[in-house]
């Protein structure tokens, strides 16, 4: 079975534990996995490679993948859209004629928008969980992944992937993709958690201390979020030069006061505010922080 690191195609990782595996997932697995880091490139992937079919990959991603959200959530993921709408319109020097492209839309937020601001908006995604609001017809939307939809090269203006190569079995090609179709010039946005971030260190401590240090801290592929893959700042920078494309800004980000994120009269708002909140903190003095917000170009 496949045990080639799915970015420079290395076999010379390091174990990094076991994943946690929930009660759909464990239904589809048929061999032992383990999450492992590639010594060459830092990535951090799942071997042997997974192998779960299109239909199991949607079950997964159903609409009870996106949470429901309190009205600072939401509130604060529009105020960061708008922020990096804002920038690539800097970095792009314009405002009209913008031919977008969400990919891994989601719910269609950043199409809503996108829509709103009369660009020529297209959305991807394996499955249709888009809101009404992003089902207009000025919004073209294919079901599928970036892979199958062979669009003409030099196509797009800007390209966002928030919270998507993660989720990718073979994240440089979707990278050498977006490149291929993007116009010269061009704007691409990816975000993606950092996995050496503080909070998986601390959580990697407590997981020792209690028994569990068999288990990785550093992606999730068979539990909510389901990520297959993971990167710090030093596999970022190496998957964005393989792809061919420049890395023209990088900021390592999280969102501080998240505990608001959750109703007060719930677990979950205090355990955020009495023990994850101060980890934000630290991580962000630290510049370990949970997120990585990046601008290529071609």
């Amino acid at each position: 079975m496949e045990n080639n690191c799915p970015v420079c195609n290395k076999i010379n990782f390091k174990f990094m534990g076991v994943p946690k595996v929930n009660s759909l997932s464990s239904g589809f697995i048929k061999t032992t996995y383990q999450v492992v880091q590639c010594k060459n490139c830092g990535l951090y992937y799942v071997a042997p490679a997974i192998s779960f079919t299109p239909e199991q990959w949607q079950a997964l991603y159903n609409s009870e993948y996106f949470a429901s959200q309190t009205e600072w959530l939401y509130n604060q993921r529009k105020k960061e859209l708008l922020g990096r709408f804002t920038k690539a319109e800097q970095l792009l020097n314009k405002k009209e004629n913008i031919n977008f492209l969400d990919v891994g839309c989601g719910e269609g937020n950043a199409l809503a928008e996108a829509a709103k601001r009369n660009w020529n908006a297209t959305g991807i995604d394996i499955t249709d969980n888009r809101n009404e609001n992003a089902k207009t017809e000025n919004i073209n939307f294919k079901t599928g992944s970036l892979l199958e939809q062979n669009f003409p090269a030099d196509t797009f203006d800007f390209v966002y992937m928030d919270s998507v190569l993660e989720h990718t079995l073979q994240p440089l090609e979707y990278l050498t993709e977006i490149k291929r179709i993007l116009k010269k010039n061009g704007i691409v946005y990816v975000g993606i958690p950092n996995e050496d971030c503080l909070f998986n260190t601390i959580r990697k401590i407590v997981f020792t201390l209690t028994g569990k240090g068999n288990i990785s801290v550093k992606i999730k592929p068979f539990d909510t979020p389901y990520h297959v893959v993971g990167f710090n700042k030093s596999s970022l920078q190496f998957i964005v030069n393989k792809a061919g494309l420049t890395l023209a800004e990088l900021e390592n980000v999280g969102r501080k006061m998240d505990f608001l994120s959750f109703k007060i009269t719930s677990k979950g708002f205090w355990i955020s505010f009495i023990f994850l909140f101060p980890i934000e903190i630290f991580g962000m003095l630290l510049k370990k922080d949970v997120y990585y917000s990046a601008y290529l170009t071609k």
